[in-house]
């Protein structure tokens, strides 16, 4: 397409979203100001066109060539490489399938793959067609399927054949979904595969011409209101997040990149494709490792930088007694916790047995990935346990109740954000969102649910969480949600959910229940319970504590006092 025509659609100014209907987006005034600030992110507002499929692929292929391996796939009985040309191949075969399929620019197509080379064609493919991809965990029960389909109206969903059981469950439900595409095979009565869409296809496709700030995704998070929320971003985010952490982490086309977090969660998706695809870099893709195969995986692939959540930490570290000892090729250069904030008992041990820090940072859904780190340059830069600051380009500024900026290093602030992401929630006509998008952001300021302490030299320390969310090995748990399967079971008179102390997990889900007339309390209920909800929700979301009780704390006006149910498992944590 000509510049011509590219200016000849584009207004003088870019408009955030321009590829999503106004009826799913909040008002402009509560959605996030996107900010591009700094040398590093000039390409998001001097470009007119940027297609993030097109930049992470084509354009990492003109700097390190078609022969360099993106990934290395060990979830097999032998590896498998794969490099940037047959990933681009790959790529581009399947966008021209999916163009002859009918999917259009703008429209959105939920996915569901576990940790394979195929979510990374699935959704560079998407983006090339001008599609919004709506990524999704192989751990979601139908109900989740269903929800996250209806409400993004996607038109087709794209899924790993060993994890179709529960879409074909869900697909009675879904009243926009005009295609299923499965692979390695088809998936009921849908005739289509990602083999059969590719097939005969040509290898070069041009990507559509989306403007910087078009959708790229809607991302999903758990919501405090029972129901995950979608969290829009652009194409220029999905860059920017890739170049600034890159850059934090010295992450270079000689790098070799592991994660834990599974592709269809914001954390991993980026870790796994965004990140190592920008630098041209290597990653390795396994399903589910187990800690022992985490050292292995580290060793045998020469592995120089992973993301994990703390509790993946402290179970390679109860693991091994001595990592040095046991892997002594090891070559593993940086490490980064996020997703819940790491402990001094495991970073310290950390430092003494592998000899450099595992480092704290910060990232959230509806910022799209990082922002604040404690690492620049590959270098730790911040002291200890501090989350560090913000990454070039962002701005954070500590608030009280009234909304008054937080200058006192001894005082707590709720943290705000400003930068190249920010909150912006796909809102479908849903009241409780909306709501929700009006208290989350104020005068162009992402407001997020944790506080955080400034220190003197301008270092941000993670104080506590605002919200009632539970995170339990990195992820997040809305109890109320949690409470909502469980009163469907005849047993259940009243619930209440909060998260229980755990050495390995930081935090579990801990159900207090009130069991109905009838039924009998016990180790035999107590499994039931726990079956039931694996059945209805993603496991990481099961009660792994029950605690049976005659009543519920409650105030004056009859509302559930978790506080007090919180405090009796701190006690009992301890005691």
């Amino acid at each position: 397409m000509s510049w011509a025509r590219v200016l000849a659609r584009r207004p003088e100014r870019s408009i955030v979203f321009s590829n999503v209907d106004e009826r799913f987006l909040p008002p402009p005034e509560h959605r996030a100001a996107l900010t591009f600030g700094h040398p590093m992110l000039h390409y998001a507002w001097s470009r007119a066109v940027l297609n993030a499929g097109e930049e992470l692929l084509d354009r990492t292929i003109d700097r390190v060539g078609a022969d360099q391996v993106a990934y290395v796939d060990v979830n097999g009985d032998a590896p498998e490489e794969w490099t940037y040309g047959r990933l681009r191949g790959e790529v581009d075969r399947l966008a021209h399938g999916l163009r002859v399929l009918g999917i259009q620019p703008g429209e959105r197509v939920l996915t569901r793959f576990s940790d394979r080379p195929q979510a990374a064609v699935v959704q560079l493919a998407l983006w090339k067609v001008g599609a919004i991809v709506v990524p999704s965990a192989t751990v979601e029960a139908a109900r989740e399927v269903a929800y996250m389909a209806n409400d993004t109206e996607s038109v087709a969903i794209i899924c790993e054949t060993d994890s179709a059981v529960e879409v074909e469950k869900a697909l009675s439900d879904c009243s926009t979904v005009r295609a299923v595409v499965g692979w390695p095979d088809m998936i009921g009565t849908f005739q289509h595969s990602l083999g059969s869409l590719s097939a005969g296809q040509p290898e070069t496709f041009e990507a559509h011409p989306t403007e910087p700030l078009d959708a790229s995704g809607i991302y999903y998070t758990g919501g405090t209101t029972g129901r995950p929320k979608g969290c829009l971003h652009t194409h220029a985010a999905e860059l920017a997040v890739a170049d600034l952490n890159n850059a934090a982490r010295g992450v270079t086309a000689d790098s070799v990149l592991f994660t834990h977090a599974p592709v269809g969660h914001a954390f991993g998706n980026g870790e796994r494709i965004n990140f190592p695809l920008r630098a041209g870099a290597r990653a390795i893709l396994k399903t589910r490792p187990a800690p022992a195969e985490v050292w292995q995986l580290l060793s045998t692939w020469s592995v120089t930088t992973m993301a994990a959540a703390a509790t993946m930490y402290r179970m390679l570290l109860q693991t091994v007694e001595d990592p040095r000892a046991a892997y002594p090729e090891l070559p593993l250069e940086t490490a980064l916790s996020s997703g819940e904030i790491l402990d001094h008992v495991t970073f310290d041990k950390w430092q003494r047995l592998l000899g450099f820090p595992v480092r704290n940072a910060v990232g959230m859904t509806p910022m799209r990935h990082l922002f604040l780190d404690s690492m620049w340059g590959g270098e730790k830069v911040a002291p200890g346990l501090s989350v560090g600051s913000p990454l070039p380009g962002y701005e954070a500024r500590l608030i009280d109740a009234a909304g008054t900026i937080v200058t006192d290093p001894e005082m707590a602030g709720r943290l705000a954000m400003r930068g190249p992401t920010g909150i912006t929630y796909w809102c479908n006509n849903n009241d409780t969102l909306l709501a929700r998008a009006a208290q989350d952001v104020e005068a162009g300021w992402s407001l997020l649910d944790d506080a955080y302490l400034r220190d003197g030299d301008g270092w941000l320390w993670f104080h506590g969480r605002l919200d009632d969310m539970i995170v339990t090995g990195g992820r997040q748990v809305a109890p109320v949600e949690v409470e909502g399967v469980l009163a469907d079971h005849p047993a259940v008179a009243e619930v209440a959910v909060v998260p229980a102390p755990d050495l390995t997990r930081g935090f579990v889900v801990a159900a207090f229940i009130r069991v109905a007339p009838g039924h009998e309390a016990g180790d035999a209920l107590e499994t039931e319970l726990q079956t039931f909800t694996k059945e209805r929700m993603a496991g990481y979301k099961y009660p792994r504590q029950i605690h049976f009780v005659d009543e519920l704390p409650k105030d004056g006006v009859g509302k559930v006092q978790r506080r007090r149910l919180r405090e009796q498992l701190a006690v009992d944590a301890v005691s």
